[in-house]
């Protein structure tokens, strides 16, 4: 790590409020589902909580619709290309591990 890199992150956790990292949950049962950007797109996060444990959960990566064209697209090219075909997606590669 570049001393650059090293200065800006302590630079932001110099700017975090105080306080803790790990609230309590208000309820012990429910379902959530929200979005958030991410690198292609919307990330979407849905959550089962049953008597305060994720019972079940499901997080789609906006890269996740991708892959499958990608997959059509070089289905039948020469080796070459895949290169050009892949950047033409730009798919976050540790979204799809999501």
């Amino acid at each position: 790590m570049c001393i650059r890199d090293r200065a800006l992150i302590e630079q932001i956790l110099r700017g975090l409020p105080e306080g803790g990292v790990i609230a309590e949950m208000p309820v012990s049962s429910g379902e959530a589902l929200t979005l958030t950007e991410a690198f292609r797109g919307d990330v979407l996060v849905w959550l089962r909580v049953n008597q305060g444990t994720v019972e079940r959960c499901h997080i789609r990566d906006a890269s996740w619709f991708q892959w499958p064209l990608l997959e059509a697209v070089v289905e039948g090219n020469i080796v070459a290309d895949f290169p050009l075909c892949n950047k033409s997606f730009n798919c976050s590669y540790s979204g799809h591990d999501l």
